[in-house]
């Protein structure tokens, strides 16, 4: 029998662009939000009931640690105040 090893790939904020829906678990929940922003090294989503702008380095840690995925949805969870026309 043979056992083939598979190799997986982490998600890094390389894959996030505006529109991504993600999950942002912080220390009193979590919460959908959608990327807004995208530059050269920053990223911003808003949310609900939360939202940041992030260095790549801190979106590439809180994916290891699981503090954010990215959601298959094609909804935009930003508040109506804050989406642009």
């Amino acid at each position: 029998m043979t056992l083939h090893r598979r190799k997986y790939r982490s998600v890094t904020a390389e894959a996030l662009h505006p529109g991504t829906t993600v999950r942002y678990s912080y220390r009193t929940g979590s919460s959908l939000a959608t990327v807004v922003e995208r530059t050269d090294c920053l990223v911003t989503f808003v949310g609900e009931d939360c939202d940041g702008t992030f260095t790549d380095g801190q979106i590439d840690r809180l994916f290891a640690d699981g503090r954010l995925e990215v959601v298959l949805d094609d909804e935009v969870h930003t508040p109506d105040d804050e989406r642009s026309e």
